[in-house]
């Protein structure tokens, strides 16, 4: 990463706000912000314990009538237009729901520009694609069926298709039953919901993490204290899951702008959304463009196989390990394939937003700080017309948006030091995110006075 970043203009960015005003009057709480969790994940494996329930959107709850739908569409060539795919055709329930190849081929007979994403322990997932186009698995469900060169259908044609087949209809009666039609936004809920019901199979880790101490080999037990210390990888791999959910550039070749093309901001280029890492020795080739074709050569490829442009992330890892702690660091990430069964599922209802919270004077709303992949506070409370200060205290660039009632705001791209200014122009709540950092979530109540 070059040592400054070019200037650039956007809208609504306040360039040179001092770090020293996020502790004036106007600030909240941020230096409990700095005493949480560090930004790599910490090398307790009890970090990394699995959770007991999968969260489901209040939009789309748990049913299972709704799960053995969705699992009978997945399957199901009428979504595409000539009657020869469905989901299955890519995401292969052999295959960890890949397909084994560096990308897919397209209805034209040319390779799909990227490989097909795991899709596995979705339900923890923030944005979908590798670009995060998709704001919900909802959405994404649908996105192939469209696509000319995927599946090669519309909307209309996939409801015209499946209502032809009269076992559906009781089929949609019993998953929705305050609203049994067979439509579009409902074909996709069912998707998602048996999407969510994915989960990756258990692990030696998980063994290891439960307090099997021998679960692990002695190299692996080495592989991971590089993984999450001197090799960096839990910079990105970081969580349960190993991601952060986040979009990354690490130096792979070609010209795709992914996330940068998304959120039209150049120097998000090249970014693509860090994959989970559970199961990982299965689904091979790697990378975005299954340019990689075993664990070994990504290991290598972080060891200086990268190309270095302005876009690199500050979390790449730049490696200088020798052939020993490359094995270790092997060793420890096949400890991550699954060798028995997932947890059993259970269902749960949507987090509650945490008990961290700020409330705006009427003259002075608060100034929210982001550092770590995080917002300072979980939630603030404003009057309608205020207008937010999030102040990018980080080493990162940072991207404030929020989608409500078909209208989006977008605040550019903030460098490290550089200020957003956001306006609340209307009562309601807003749920405010990272772009580039999805996981960083901000619940702003506005209501008036």
């Amino acid at each position: 990463m070059p040592a400054s970043t070019p200037a650039r203009t956007r809208t609504a960015i306040v360039a040179g706000v001092m770090s020293a005003l996020l502790f004036g009057a106007a600030s909240v709480a941020i230096s409990a912000q700095r005493a949480g969790a560090p930004e790599a994940a910490p090398a307790d494996p009890a970090y990394y314990a699995r959770p007991a329930t999968v969260p489901f959107p209040t939009t789309n709850p748990y049913a299972a009538a709704k799960v053995a739908l969705g699992e009978r569409l997945f399957h199901d060539t009428a979504l595409s237009g000539a009657g020869d795919r469905a989901c299955a055709s890519c995401h292969e329930p052999g295959k960890s729901f890949q397909d084994g190849k560096a990308a897919a081929d397209g209805l034209d007979g040319k390779p799909l520009g990227r490989r097909t994403p795991y899709i596995a322990d979705a339900a923890w997932g923030e944005r979908f694609f590798w670009d995060g186009r998709a704001a919900s698995l909802e959405e994404q469900a649908l996105g192939p069926v469209q696509n000319p060169r995927e599946m090669n259908q519309t909307l209309d044609g996939m409801v015209k298709a499946l209502s032809a087949k009269p076992d559906y209809a009781p089929l949609f009666a019993a998953a929705f039953p305050d609203d049994p039609r067979i439509t579009a936004a409902n074909v996709g809920k069912a998707l998602a919901t048996f999407e969510r019901t994915l989960l990756s199979g258990g692990t030696a880790f998980d063994r290891w993490v439960a307090g099997d101490a021998k679960a692990l080999s002695d190299s692996a037990k080495r592989g991971f204290e590089l993984f999450t210390g001197k090799a960096g990888c839990a910079s990105c791999h970081s969580g349960w899951a190993f991601t952060d959910h986040a979009f990354h550039d690490i130096g792979l070749p070609g010209d795709d702008r992914g996330r940068g093309e998304i959120l039209g901001e150049a120097s998000v280029d090249h970014a693509f959304k860090t994959p989970g890492l559970r199961n990982v020795g299965g689904r091979a080739p790697y990378m975005h463009d299954g340019s990689l074709a075993t664990l070994e050569a990504v290991i290598d490829h972080y060891s200086g196989n990268y190309v270095d442009r302005p876009t690199l992330s500050p979390d790449l890892p730049r490696l200088t390990l020798t052939a020993g702690e490359k094995a270790d660091v092997l060793a420890f990430l096949h400890s991550l394939d699954a060798t028995g069964p997932a947890p059993a599922f259970k269902p749960e209802a949507p987090a509650a937003i945490a008990s961290s919270s700020a409330a705006g004077s009427d003259d002075k709303p608060p100034v929210i700080g982001q550092r770590g992949k995080r917002f300072s506070v979980a939630s603030v409370r404003l009057h309608p017309g205020q207008t937010l200060t999030v102040h990018n205290d980080d080493i990162r660039e940072h991207n404030v948006r929020y989608e409500r009632d078909g209208k989006e705001f977008n605040s550019g791209v903030q460098d490290p030091g550089q200020s957003a200014l956001i306006p609340f122009p209307e009562a309601g709540r807003y749920h405010v995110f990272c772009g580039i950092h999805p996981k960083m979530k901000l619940e702003v109540e506005v209501t008036a006075h």
